[in-house]
């Protein structure tokens, strides 16, 4: 679609939407939920799924459940910086307890615990940094324990 200048200008004028904006705020569309496990009841130091797929323009809900006895890290600083965020969110026997603006480059989770991310990708790539840095007292971390994971944005 082509459009002068004059129209542009018009539109401007009008407070009319721009074309570029015809689709809509990709922020308000139904969020596609993908929910992640940070270990397990029995204590395996692992994110079920631990390969996760995204596609740049559509809003995500990724909740962070962490069922077991231990804290976890969800961090993925290249996932951060391929995303818009639109969100982070706290919950608590289902109550919103608190919400989080702005870059977001890991999110903790209580044993318990779950969290929701709303982010938009809008760079594509695979990478493999996704991990859990939490390090156990006087042991290895859970990274080193097999908490790792890919993360692939088409």
């Amino acid at each position: 679609m082509r459009i002068s200048v004059a129209a542009l200008v018009c539109l401007i004028i009008a407070g009319l939407p721009m074309p570029a904006h015809a689709a809509g705020d990709l922020t308000r569309q139904k969020p596609i939920e993908v929910v992640v496990e940070l270990g397990t009841k029995d204590g395996e130091m692992r994110f079920v799924p631990d390969r996760l797929e995204f596609e740049t323009g559509k809003l995500y809900k990724l909740v962070l459940v962490n069922p077991s006895p231990h804290k976890h890290y969800f961090t993925s600083p290249t996932l951060a910086s391929k995303v818009f965020t639109r969100k982070a969110e706290v919950k608590h026997d289902g109550k919103k307890l608190a919400e989080i603006k702005g870059n977001i480059a890991e999110i903790e989770v209580f044993p318990g615990g779950h969290s929701e991310w709303w982010f938009v990708p809008v760079a594509t790539g695979t990478f493999s940094d996704l991990h859990c840095h939490v390090k156990e007292e006087g042991g290895a971390s859970h990274k080193d324990m097999g908490m790792v994971g890919t993360i692939t944005i088409q």
